[in-house]
Formats: C-alpha cells, sequence, structure tokens
C-alpha cells in the first residue's frame, strides 16, 4: 500500500510540474537550464520516475513563480487521492 501511495504521489506531483511549465511557456530544457539540472531529470521528474529532494522542489517552484503548495494541491481538488 505504501509503495502504490508513493507511486502515485510521485506521478502525480510530476505532471503538475509538467502543466505548469506548460503553463509558462518553458520547454524542459528551459526549466533545466534555470534549476541548474540535465532535461532528462526533469523527464524523469515529469514522469514521476525520480524521487527528488526538497531543495530541487523550491528551486522548481521558483523557476514557475509558484508557490509550494501549488505543486502538491490535488488536481481534482479534492484534497484526496485513489489508488
Amino acid at each position: 500500500m505504501l509503495d502504490e501511495r508513493f507511486t502515485y504521489e510521485l506521478k502525480a506531483f510530476g505532471k503538475r510540474v509538467r502543466a505548469f511549465r506548460k503553463r509558462k511557456g518553458m520547454s524542459q530544457l528551459d526549466l533545466a537550464l534555470a534549476v541548474s539540472k540535465d532535461r532528462s531529470e526533469i523527464s524523469k521528474i515529469e514522469n514521476g520516475k525520480l524521487n527528488i529532494e526538497f531543495l530541487t522542489i523550491v528551486k522548481i517552484v521558483i523557476a514557475l513563480e509558484s508557490e509550494l503548495s501549488d505543486l502538491f494541491a490535488p488536481a481534482d481538488g479534492s484534497g484526496s487521492h485513489q489508488v
């Protein structure tokens, strides 16, 4: 159950990062350069395949001119998830 939740949250976080990046009109390379990461790392984050450290999350938030809460809010606004 914990592994399923972990996988769900990583993928959901990645989808939100991708959505915010696209809204800003940024490519993966643009975001990668802004946070000092490789483009392939941004791809892995957006696909829920990479567990990243908090400092990287903060850098992403700054680059996307967003708030931490925006990247952790449920996509449907319900406050819950289904695994």
